[in-house]
């Protein structure tokens, strides 16, 4: 399962309502902003919540902002917190990518080691045999 939906399924087991449209179109506009940012409303403390999915389920807090009313006042708090943080949301998810692709060719590169490994011993023991034709 991937890290969106695990966030989506535990804050909406802690109560919270994921918002995927609304009338001011913030829940796509935060996906535009960053595809791992989700919109949701917490009943506890009646407001809305932007949570971040990027290093979700790490102990890392997914909390980002929150406001009371649905409005663009939101989307601009969230902008405002992102420019005060050493780098972005996007820099982040960058960082996560990146990580992936460095984890995908260190493996490769294991598995062209083992090959390599794996046809340098054939070899050594091609060596060691001789073939003799006793032909008639």
């Amino acid at each position: 399962m991937e890290r969106r939906n695990q966030l989506i399924n535990f804050l909406t087991s802690l109560g919270y309502k994921l918002i995927e449209s609304d009338n001011y179109n913030l829940a796509n506009r935060i996906k535009k902003y960053d595809k791992d940012l989700l919109l949701f409303f917490n009943p506890k403390y009646p407001r809305y919540e932007i949570h971040s999915c990027t290093f979700f389920p790490s102990n890392r807090p997914t909390y980002c902002i929150s406001s009371e009313y649905l409005d663009s006042e939101l989307l601009l708090k969230l902008k405002r917190a992102d420019n005060r943080t050493e780098f972005g949301f996007r820099e982040k998810m960058d960082l996560v990518e990146q990580s992936r692709l460095k984890e995908e060719i260190s493996n490769q590169k294991k598995e062209q080691d083992l090959r390599e490994n794996m046809m340098s011993n054939v070899k050594k023991e091609d060596k060691g045999i001789r073939h003799f034709y006793m032909g008639g």
